[in-house]
């Protein structure tokens, strides 16, 4: 019951805050949601479509992908019959755990490393991989990759334990590069030439990126327009944070507050919140130093309390 109560908590926070489907609801979009979703019934995020009905996860969701792609296709055809524009939602529980590759794709991986744990990911990421190219080519069939927006981004790092069936250190749940960056893109053909940034971006870009793409007005958010090529350069800091698993205090966020991270040019700082108090600060050279194994706070005490300074003044618990 205290579980249930949680989420419903989580679920009123999220509609008070607005999310995208509600709002590209104001240009007649349809929205579908599939896959993994933790807000309880598919329409508390403001989707007019969906699967999850409210179980741990995502429910029927979780069908998505790992067992049919038909509900995706079948929205997109009602979308196109409506003459609407969409919203599809595509977060299939892949390569999350469980790793249940095919079994084609678990023996081709087999051959490339002596982990079966390791090859069951890398079987999963394959799998996962072969869905989108399903969801491309059904786009192609239907005429709509010209005029659809397609961005990608994954809710955490991962890094395959070889010994166990479960993620490494310095991976998921953790404060470090392994557990917090995932790859972000933004793909519309003919529109957005293709390109790559050196300039750190954050998923938070992704709302007022679509809305402005889709001609909506974003409200003040601390994401940026990512196709505002001004606005991304001028970016200097990026700012986090890292809570434990299961909230202490839902309506207190600084008690569950494990890290809040900065990352300024190439620097990296790493300050420990009240779930850790026995932590220490740490300073890491993400650029040197990419998996973060030289702890340089000791040396460069100065700067630490210089952007320890700078957290502060973006967020104190």
């Amino acid at each position: 019951a205290e579980f249930e109560a949680g989420r419903e908590t989580m679920s009123q926070f999220l509609e008070s805050a607005g999310t995208l489907p509600k709002m590209l609801q104001q240009k007649g979009y349809l929205s579908l949601q599939t896959g993994k979703w933790w807000q309880k019934h598919y329409s508390r995020g403001g989707f007019t479509h969906g699967m999850t009905e409210g179980g741990r996860h995502g429910d029927k969701g979780l069908d998505i992908g790992r067992k049919t792609m038909q509900p995706v296709y079948d929205f997109i055809g009602e979308a196109k019959k409506q003459q609407k524009p969409f919203l599809v939602w595509y977060a299939p529980m892949m390569p999350h755990d469980p790793h249940t590759p095919p079994d084609a794709l678990f023996q081709k991986y087999s051959k490339l490393t002596d982990s079966p744990h390791v090859a069951r990911y890398w079987a999963m990421c394959e799998w996962f991989d072969q869905t989108i190219g399903d969801l491309l080519k059904h786009l192609d069939e239907q005429g709509l990759t010209q005029n659809t927006i397609i961005t990608y981004v994954s809710d955490n790092g991962w890094i395959q334990n070889p010994n166990a069936p479960r993620y490494a250190d310095k991976s998921k749940q953790s404060q470090y590069d392994g557990g917090l960056r995932s790859p972000i893109m933004v793909r519309w053909p003919g529109k957005l030439a293709p390109k790559t940034s050196d300039t750190p971006v954050i998923s938070l870009d992704f709302f007022p990126t679509l809305l402005k793409l889709a001609g909506i007005a974003a409200p003040k958010t601390p994401g940026v327009d990512l196709t505002d090529e001004a606005a991304v350069a001028a970016r200097k800091t990026l700012y986090g944070e890292c809570f434990t698993h299961n909230f202490v205090n839902m309506d207190e966020p600084a008690s569950s507050l494990r890290w809040r991270w900065m990352l300024q040019g190439n620097m990296k700082v790493i300050v420990p919140g009240a779930a850790e108090k026995e932590a220490k600060p740490e300073l890491y050279d993400v650029l040197a130093d990419p998996f973060e194994e030289k702890n340089l706070a000791t040396d460069k005490a100065d700067m630490v309390s210089t952007m320890t300074a700078a957290l502060d003044a973006w967020w104190t618990p």
